[in-house]
């Protein structure tokens, strides 16, 4: 999906760093705008802002309940006629089924990493497993094999923030994206909890394929 394609009136939710902490704020589609978005203006702390440059966002289609995530090159502000509003380009973060690794469990949810007690970004978090962790940095680089990472994020919007500690064990892409997989060294109780209830899931859907290929093959 290219990201003008979005349909008026919906409404997204971004996912930021802004002066050094992790920040989400809601916008509303607007309509299209050259190769991108003009959305509603963006608020942080009450201040409007002029341009973000590390940020994701993303938004649930209200019949089907499909996720959608997109990484945002830019959005930066624009005044029509002395009002306000914001323009926003990216794409659309597509994800292979073939791309999954065996016991890990797909996530797809927006989060923030910390690199080295420095560097704070906004990551989707895309598979995870009792051991490990894989993250889309967008176009983030410049980390390192032995990068020490705290990856903080929530189930959905009503629940608690789960955190994950790890170092960095591999570097590689995902379309035209970078991604970090990690080696999970610390994890707290939700982040475990949240990782069975994945395990749970993910043999559910296995043993309904079963018996659907087998009802097929009896027929």
């Amino acid at each position: 999906m290219k990201i003008y394609d979005i349909p008026q009136a919906t409404k997204i939710t971004i996912s930021m760093v802004h002066n050094n902490q992790n920040r989400t704020v809601e916008a509303t589609v607007l309509t299209r705008y050259g190769d991108g978005l003009l959305i509603t203006p963006v608020y942080c702390d009450g201040r409007l802002l002029d341009i973000i440059s590390n940020a994701n966002f993303e938004y649930e289609e209200s019949i089907t309940g499909d996720k959608h995530m997109f990484q945002a090159d830019t959005i930066s502000r624009v005044d029509f006629a002395g009002t306000d509003f914001h323009v926003v380009t990216g794409r659309e973060i597509v994800i292979a089924d073939n791309q999954r690794r065996a016991e890990r469990y797909p996530v797809q949810i927006i989060g923030n990493a910390v690199i080295n007690h420095s560097a704070n970004i906004s990551v989707v978090i895309h598979d995870i497993s009792m051991r490990g962790i894989s993250l889309i940095v967008g176009k983030n680089s410049g980390f390192k094999i032995g990068d020490e990472v705290k990856v903080e994020f929530a189930k959905d919007a009503n629940s608690a923030k789960m955190t994950i500690r790890g170092v960095i064990v591999r570097e590689f892409t995902i379309g035209t994206y970078n991604a970090i997989g990690c080696e999970i060294e610390n994890i707290g109780p939700r982040a475990l909890s949240f990782i069975m209830d994945k395990k749970i899931e993910h043999a559910r859907k296995n043993t309904a394929m079963a018996i659907f290929d087998a009802k097929q093959a009896a027929l």
